[in-house]
Formats: structure tokens, sequence, C-alpha cells
């Protein structure tokens, strides 16, 4: 899973417009739930911290890898020259993902279960606007984080610890600027047929939306 982030730039955990590219088809079913150990689930902290990218609700609200330059050129795309203020100022932002942005802009990342409550939201309502802001870039998931046991092993499911992307690279706003929207699609339309030749053009581009 992590040399493929780092040498396609992205993997996305379910099936996609790309067939056969995922996590959930190219991984063994012995590794989805063993009785024993870890599998994919437990990975993807692993796969965060080893690659240096992040994780998210990118491709039509699904899950996926995405490495650290990949994210640029998909935030220098999806953003269209906005930041989140001139975005939400310009009436594109939901009240549900203001208020979301600003609870994360005070405490600069917060596991899903606590940013929810800190919201007041119900489930429904925090889905869609903590999804919404992954598909524009402006949060994403930082990490995973489990419950312990007594001797120091992770059990359960791990829950979400969202941030602001800017927050997870510092670098971004500086990053973002090195393309504009068109230059950095283009780029990544290039990129994509170039990792997946057999591929129509329209695939790609339903992918990135």
């Amino acid at each position: 899973m992590v040399s493929i982030v780092q040498e396609y730039g992205f993997l996305p955990f379910f099936t996609s417009a790309i067939p056969g590219f995922s996590v959930e088809e190219l991984a063994d079913p012995s590794v989805w739930f063993p009785p024993k150990g870890e599998g994919v689930w437990e990975w993807k902290s692993r796969v965060i911290a080893e690659t240096g990218g992040t994780y998210g609700r990118f491709f039509h609200n699904r899950p996926v890898f995405v490495s650290k330059e990949f994210f640029f050129l998909l935030a220098s795309y999806r953003r269209d020259g906005y930041d989140f203020e001139g975005f939400s100022n310009d009436g594109h932002a939901t009240r549900s993902e203001r208020a979301i942005y600003s609870i994360l802009e005070e405490t600069g990342s917060d596991i899903s279960s606590f940013l929810r409550l800190k919201a007041k939201m119900s489930r429904t309502t925090f889905d869609k606007a903590i999804a919404g802001l992954q598909m524009k870039t402006y949060a994403v998931i930082q990490d995973f984080e489990y419950k312990l046991t007594k001797d120091g092993r992770n059990y359960g499911w791990g829950v979400a610890r969202y941030a602001l992307a800017d927050y997870v690279y510092e670098d971004l706003e500086d990053r973002i600027d090195d393309h504009s929207p068109e230059e950095a699609y283009s780029l990544l339309i290039k990129q994509l047929m170039k990792k997946f030749p057999d591929c129509d053009e329209s695939d790609i581009r339903r992918l990135l939306g």
C-alpha cells in the first residue's frame, strides 16, 4: 500500500473509476478481518505516516490515500484559487462546513467524535459537512486513533482525527500557488494517463470530478 501510494500518488480504498486499482481489489481477503493481528483497516495510520501523505474522501466522497505531492496538485485544482475565507464569503461553503472549519482553526485537529459534539450536529449533518470539506481539500484525516489494552496494544475500530489541510502541510498555500487550477488539472490528467494507459481519459476525468 505504501509503495503504491508513493509510485502512483494515490490509492482508493474502495473500487473507483479505475478498474482493479483499490485496496478492496488488490488486498488478499485474508487481511480484511484477520482473526489475529492487523489488517488493512489498522494499516491506514501506517500508510499515512510512512508516505507523508494523507487520507480522506477526495474522490466522489469515497476514501483515498493521497501522497503529499498529489494532494498539492489536487488542492490547486479543487480550491480554484480560493482560500476558505473567500470560498465561504462567496457563498460556496455550507453553514455546517463553516462551523467545523472554525473549530479546527482553534484546535488544530480533533477526533471525529469530539469534533461532532463541539459542532452540535447530528451524525448525518456532520458526515455530510466533513465530507464536503475533504472533497474541497480544506480538511483531511491526519491519523486514526485506537483504544489501548493494558499492555499498550491497539484494539477496536480506529477513530479518525481530522485536521485542516493547511495545518498538516504548512507550505500548502505556497505550493498551491505554483500552478493555476487549470494547470494543476492538466498535470493530474497527464500523470494519471501515464500511469493508467489502458484507461479512457473520460474515466480519469470522472475520477477527478
